[in-house]
């Protein structure tokens, strides 16, 4: 009963985790956890997890526990655990904070709050809501670029 459990739930002790763009594989590493953002927030993936399947908004995603985490800044797209505890990350964007280049996000950052406040306050329109994610896009790379080491 115990190996039916570990098979369903992938629970191994690692999470093997998939970081995808569609220029190809970022990172892939098994991993004792992952934080991500979430369309609702922050949330973290344990060995073990549930199938799930979830968006992502623009942010910082952690792979790793402990003294070993690599950190990403990733744009929009989607977050995937399956029985087998796989977690593939697939999304439009994503670099290792240590290759952020801070002036780059600083002045994309710039501009697009400058395009959105020029926009106004319009949350259900497509144009708006990219706009919104440029801004997110910019911040998550200047926020992993911060958590460096």
């Amino acid at each position: 009963m115990a190996e039916a459990a570990k098979q369903i739930t992938g629970a191994t002790g690692a999470l093997d985790v998939n970081l995808v763009t569609p220029k190809g594989v970022v990172a892939h590493e098994a991993a004792t956890g992952l934080t991500a953002p979430g369309e609702l927030g922050m949330f973290e993936l344990l060995p073990g997890h549930i199938p799930l399947l979830t968006a992502l908004r623009p942010g910082v995603l952690t792979i790793g526990g402990g003294r070993f985490r690599g950190r990403y800044a990733v744009s929009t797209g989607y977050l995937r655990v399956d029985p087998a505890g796989n977690v593939e990350v697939l999304v439009e964007q994503a670099v290792p904070s240590h290759e952020v280049d801070v002036e780059k996000a600083k002045a994309d950052l710039k501009v697009a709050e400058s395009d959105l406040a020029s926009w106004g306050d319009k949350p259900t329109d497509g144009d708006w809501v990219n706009l919104l994610h440029r801004v997110q896009w910019a911040q998550a790379r200047i926020d992993a670029a911060a958590t460096a080491h």
